[in-house]
């Protein structure tokens, strides 16, 4: 299977070895490619920047043609491909990170080698599962980063972040698979149970709270409790572009303790993370501008597997 593509798109910028800006529907779009994670080459976000980070950066800008800013300096096309087969239109927004940035694989225009499994190959990104593996190119980015840790190149090499930060590699990777282990159950079992996710199915959501019907929702705990507000605990499992809440109340009460407990131990971290959220969905606050909430008052809301398994 294909995913659907969108070609010849104007590259306005390499921003660094994983994205890219775009100009599309004659706005400029930020592009994440799909299942990599090359290290940081800038400073300002919460992880540190590597060698091997400023090294991949490097290599994007030289395999695009780009200057040492990130700019084009003529007209440089890229196709761009969604890792489904679904009308542009919904991949458009249903294929989208928790900042909002299109997940794709990039493709030079014109050209068939798909620039992310390259990126793997070349050893500058792991094969990144976790928000799930890919569904068309699951066995050339294995395949690929077999390649790279064979030849011990670019990350997998000790010597390339020698004596500055690191990614732990040894504890992520397990993590990242156990959380893909997860999404895997989902798509094949989530789904046809008419469960929602916070990403794909925003707007449903959203009008099952309106409406206050029970739904299960698949959702993401790894940040675990984010504010105490009150009597009760608040956890963000959706997005900044996709909110969604947990609510749950009267903290101290037996029932809730056994709930964050649960959370904090099974779910946050580098836990399951993902998990099914069973109840009656509001909004919270009760009008127009409220964002959808589900309010936890046992533990058995809270599902490693959708309803009916």
């Amino acid at each position: 299977m294909k995913g659907t593509s969108v070609k010849n798109l104007k590259l306005k910028k390499v921003i660094d070895g994983d994205t890219i800006k775009v100009l599309l529907n004659n706005e400029e779009e930020s592009i994440r490619f799909t299942c990599l994670d090359t290290e940081e080459s800038q400073h300002g976000g919460d992880k540190p920047v590597t060698k091997a980070g400023i090294l991949a950066s490097k290599w994007a800008k030289q395999y695009f043609g780009v200057n040492d800013q990130g700019f084009p300096n003529g007209d440089i096309r890229v196709d761009l491909e969604f890792d489904t087969n679904d009308p542009v239109q919904v991949c458009l927004d249903k294929h989208r990170d928790n900042y909002g940035r299109l997940l794709c694989y990039v493709y030079k225009a014109g050209e068939s080698e798909n620039s992310n499994v390259r990126i793997v190959q070349e050893g500058w990104s792991p094969y990144f599962v976790k928000y799930g593996r890919s569904r068309l190119y699951h066995r050339q980015f294995v395949e690929a980063e077999v390649a790279a840790q064979a030849q011990g190149i670019a990350i997998w090499n000790p010597k390339t972040n020698a004596g500055d930060n690191r990614r732990d590699y040894t504890t992520l990777i397990p993590w990242w698979h156990l959380r893909d282990s997860v999404i895997q159950d989902y798509r094949h079992l989530g789904i046809q149970a008419g469960v929602l996710s916070v990403r794909l199915d925003y707007n449903h959501l959203v009008k099952a709270a309106q409406a206050g019907n029970e739904v299960t929702v698949f959702c993401d705990l790894q940040s675990g409790i984010n504010q105490w507000t009150g009597n009760g605990a608040l956890i963000y499992a959706g997005s900044k572009f996709q909110k969604f809440n947990l609510w749950i109340p009267d903290k101290d009460s037996a029932s809730a303790q056994t709930i964050l407990r649960l959370i904090e131990t099974r779910y946050a971290n580098l836990g399951r993370g993902y998990v099914y959220v069973s109840g009656a969905a509001s909004l919270y606050p009760p009008n127009a501008e409220g964002k959808p909430q589900i309010v936890l008052r046992e533990f058995k809301q809270i599902a490693d597997f959708p309803p009916g398994e």
